[in-house]
């Protein structure tokens, strides 16, 4: 009784932590204004299910270290953006009954001048890979670490084992569209339209590709891609699909409003295949990759 007790205890752990954490997404949100010419544009981090926003990157309901934040240019070239500042913030009591914590959100603001390239630019956040193990200790107790298992010492045998990393762009147009180049991401999702100015009912459409190889729809793997908003989907909890054949997908978007499209990849780590070099660190590698655009009615 007390051996199906710790298996369903474990499953239970291993759902809640795969909801919470993988189900989890990383985009930028990225908003221009032209009311006061030359012109801004102000980008901030959205983590968690809801367009545009959802949660703190650190929460009880899944973290997130945010390792590399780019503007990149029409020429390619990169600049970084100051990264969040993540800290432990004093909860401020409301006299009603709630918590008000602050937070870092990456809010920056990008100001145009008069030398500002026209073309297109990429805002880019990438997180750190992070490994979640999940285990039982020495003792008979179920545990869970942020860990690759070959640095927990005290394990006696692994529940799950696995590596995330998430990346998420958002592109905005200076005077012209101008067609950008890949970030040299492990899981890249790029355009292949002109998203600066896309409209409820239009077509857009996307090449995914993972380690330089076009992703599929067959045995090897299903892979989809996804969109939501909040003005369609989101709040209901239901996003638009497609599958992905070939490296190439595409939706057609039917509201106004800010989008997410996405890509998650679940692959097995094996001592045959290609991430056999991580073989004694983890057991499945999670990648997750996010475009965000705003649709125009």
């Amino acid at each position: 009784m007390k051996k199906r007790f710790t298996s369903l205890f474990t499953l239970m752990a291993a759902l809640i932590f795969s909801t919470n954490v993988f189900a989890h997404s990383l985009w930028v949100n990225l908003n221009e204004s032209f009311a006061h010419p030359p012109g801004h544009a102000i980008s901030s981090l959205g983590w968690g299910h809801v367009v545009p926003m959802d949660d703190f990157l650190m929460s009880e309901a899944g973290a997130v270290t945010i390792e590399r934040y780019d503007l990149v240019g029409p020429d390619n070239s990169k600049t970084a953006i100051p990264l969040p500042i993540i800290k432990k913030e004093k909860i401020v009591k409301s006299k009603t009954g709630m918590d008000i914590i602050p937070g870092d959100l990456g809010l920056r603001k990008f100001s145009l001048t008069k030398e500002t390239v026209p073309g297109t630019y990429q805002v880019l956040a990438e997180s750190k890979a992070t490994f979640f193990t999940g285990y039982v200790d020495k003792s008979g107790k179920t545990k869970m670490a942020t860990k690759p298992m070959d640095k927990i010492k005290d394990a006696k045998t692994f529940n799950f084992s696995c590596r995330y990393k998430a990346v998420a762009k958002s592109y905005m147009a200076i005077n012209k569209w101008t067609t950008p180049k890949p970030a040299g991401h492990e899981l890249e999702l790029m355009p292949t339209c002109d998203l600066s100015d896309v409209h409820a009912g239009d077509l857009i459409t996307f090449e995914a590709m993972l380690n330089g190889k076009k992703l599929n729809c067959d045995m090897d793997g299903m892979n989809y891609l996804f969109a939501t908003s909040n003005t369609y989907g989101g709040p209901d909890k239901f996003s638009l699909s497609s599958y992905i054949m070939d490296g190439k997908a595409q939706i057609r978007v039917p509201t106004s409003g800010e989008w997410v499209v996405s890509v998650m990849v679940r692959k097995e780590v094996k001592p045959d295949n290609e991430l056999k070099h991580l073989v004694e660190k983890c057991q499945t590698i999670y990648y997750g990759a996010t475009v965000s655009l705003t649709v125009k009615p």
